[in-house]
């Protein structure tokens, strides 16, 4: 009697799986396509995530004046204020730039320690940057390097409270130092009715730089107070002959008569600065002198004195107004 297929007793032996052409292709696709992506993974690493990639990367940011991708290269970005420093024309950045070596920081595994130098005009500077792993990852995939540490910081004193402004923009010094990126900046007394200053140019590197500026009068603030004191001067010739008067010299018989004044000889007058910064105080170096001339009980009369001036300076809407004291 005949058997068929299906009369046959089962084999009691796992038959072994087959897979078909098309699965062995599929499969084939995929192990070469995660193999070419764990490679590519590893070489993009390896180029573009590296603590080398880093430094340059933040450099040429500096050198295209672009604050926000140069803070993107730091581990404390805000950097409000640095955009509008770098972006002025005053702003020299960084150029040369060479990265002498990479090491692994002696008390931070996971952290390097990069030696570069570079110019700033023609100045070289020359020193360290710390770099971490970032917490972040770029493109999900990838884990590149964050640059730590402060950056420096321009320490700017006056000798009088006055405003600052760097590479033309008004900052803020009140909360302390003003931390900068590496680079070329101006510093000076920023606009004020009474003080000016000349600009200071300094190169930020790796360390602070201490900017000391020296405020004085404005030139024409100057001009304008020391003619305005001589007019004074020149006004109490007449009113120096009054009983009453708030002149700096006078004559010691209120009975001349006919009394006339001169000036022989002017005061050396200087202005200063008082200790806020915001009003002017006007003093003699040396005393000046003034004779007058009269008739005093029938007979010529003449007497010299020696004066000086002080008083202060006001400046209102540009203008300046002498107030003897």
């Amino acid at each position: 009697m005949a058997t068929t297929q299906s009369d046959r007793p089962a084999s009691p032996f796992v038959e072994p799986w087959e897979p078909s052409q098309r699965t062995i292709f599929v499969t084939a696709i995929v192990v070469a396509l995660i193999a070419s992506l764990s490679t590519a993974n590893f070489v993009a690493q390896r180029i573009w995530f590296t603590p080398e990639a880093a430094v340059k990367g933040y450099y040429g940011a500096l050198a295209d004046r672009d604050a926000a991708k140069a803070a993107s290269y730091l581990s404390n970005n805000d950097t409000t204020l640095a955009a509008a420093l770098i972006s002025s024309d005053k702003y020299v950045p960084p150029s040369g730039l060479k990265v002498d070596s990479i090491r692994e920081d002696d008390e931070d595994s996971k952290g390097r320690s990069a030696q570069v130098d570079f110019s700033i005009g023609d100045t070289k500077a020359t020193g360290s940057m710390s770099l971490r792993r970032s917490e972040d990852l770029s493109w999900g995939l990838f884990r590149g390097w964050d640059i730590t540490g402060n950056r420096p910081a321009l320490q700017i004193s006056s000798s009088i409270p006055v405003d600052v402004q760097v590479n033309g923009q008004r900052v803020d010094l009140e909360s302390g130092d003003l931390n900068v990126f590496p680079g070329r900046y101006v510093v000076q007394v920023a606009d004020n009715p009474l003080v000016e200053s000349d600009p200071v140019s300094v190169d930020a590197g790796f360390e602070n730089v201490e900017v000391q500026l020296a405020p004085r009068i404005k030139s024409t603030i100057e001009t304008e107070a020391q003619a305005q004191i001589k007019a004074y001067l020149k006004q109490c010739l007449t009113e120096a002959t009054k009983p009453e008067h708030s002149c700096p010299f006078s004559f010691g018989y209120s009975d001349i008569t006919n009394p006339v004044w001169r000036i022989d000889t002017y005061p050396t007058v200087e202005l200063e600065l008082d200790s806020s910064g915001e009003g002017i105080v006007v003093h003699s170096n040396t005393e000046g002198e003034a004779t007058v001339t009269g008739t005093y009980d029938g007979a010529p009369y003449t007497d010299t004195d020696t004066f000086s001036v002080s008083g202060t300076i006001t400046v209102d809407q540009g203008k300046v107004t002498f107030q003897p004291e």
